[in-house]
């Protein structure tokens, strides 16, 4: 995110070991901070910035190899194994307790209202559902007429509300003052936000009426979450993050990653599953729940080509659920 609305979820480079933001997607692009490309030696398809971290190549999703692996979860014993070799202790993640009460909008800090604690943890809800949208954690839609059952997480999509397919990224202009048309995943990028940034007179300046800038960060502080922050920053999360961000700034409105093999099979995905934004996110979700972390994608899959056409042809990257839904069975 280069201003937190750039990416998902924009972070400073220089801040990203000093405070809680992150891509949930979190980051936004465009921060200003500049993720060098290092040269990937492994054959993953995507380019050095979506690839992020070299070293961390090796243990994110890679393409599912028979249907059976779509949406299909990590677990907790892998998540638990990839949270250490990402330089993350399970014992600093919050508790069941903690947890349950950031969702609930309790443990307010100072200096925020109990209104921008429910909108906090609403986005928070939404935005992990999305990114643990596997065959471990499904949600339903209403859609012409009827309740569907949607499990996108290995396309990095989502259905929202509205019944319209997206990725969890996109937000179809960053310069309304309507930031409601962003996804949930996106808008989260202001709580996640740097209170390096919130201080800022200009990025405060375009926080979205009722979404409280850095909020996370205040509220592990005041809830006796400190080492947990710590932890985070600790993280391969640090080194991925300017990556994420970049790619998300890069990405367009529609937020979808071309991926393409030295054998020249080709892939397109959305923003989530790409190597660098995946270990972001699921540093950020596994922080916030090891339980929850379980529940994301263990392998990425292709976006049906008529859909990636539809999606890019969308002036607002998003097509409605109903016409493209058989596509994913």
């Amino acid at each position: 995110m280069s201003t937190v609305r750039g990416v998902c979820a924009a972070l400073l480079k220089s801040t990203v070991s000093a405070v809680a933001a992150g891509s949930f997607v979190l980051l936004s692009a465009g921060t200003g901070s500049t993720a060098m490309a290092a040269p990937t030696p492994l054959d993953t398809g995507f380019n050095p910035t979506n690839a992020g971290v070299v070293q961390y190549l090796p243990f994110a999703p890679t393409r599912a190899g028979s249907p059976a692996q779509v949406n299909d979860p990590l677990g907790r014993r892998e998540a638990d194994r990839l949270a250490a070799v990402f330089g993350f202790d399970e014992a600093k993640a919050l508790s069941h307790e903690q947890f349950a009460a950031f969702l609930s909008g309790q443990g307010v800090p100072e200096g925020y209202t109990e209104a921008e604690a429910r909108k906090a943890a609403q986005l928070t809800r939404l935005s992990v559902m999305y990114l643990t949208n596997t065959s471990g954690n499904t949600y339903s839609r209403v859609i012409d007429g009827k309740k569907v059952t949607v499990n996108l997480g290995s396309y990095g999509l989502i259905v929202d509300g509205q019944g319209m397919l997206r990725v969890p990224a996109n937000c179809p202009d960053t310069t309304s003052p309507d930031f409601s048309q962003c996804s949930p995943v996106r808008q989260i990028n202001w709580v996640l936000a740097p209170q390096a940034v919130c201080a800022d007179a200009a990025a405060a300046a375009e926080v979205p009426a009722g979404v409280p800038c850095g909020y996370m960060g205040a509220w592990l502080r005041h809830n006796k979450a400190r080492d947990t922050l710590r932890a985070l920053y600790g993280s391969a999360y640090s080194r991925e993050a300017p990556y994420a961000s970049q790619s998300q700034g890069a990405a367009g409105v529609a937020q979808l990653i071309y991926n393409e093999k030295a054998n020249g099979r080709k892939a397109t995905v959305g923003v989530p599953v790409a190597p660098a934004m995946w270990v972001t996110n699921f540093m950020l979700v596994y922080t916030l729940s090891p339980k929850a972390a379980a529940k994301m994608p263990a392998y990425w899959a292709a976006i049906p080509k008529d859909v990636v056409t539809a999606l890019e042809d969308a002036p607002n990257g998003q097509v409605p659920f109903g016409e493209y839904m058989r596509r994913f069975r």
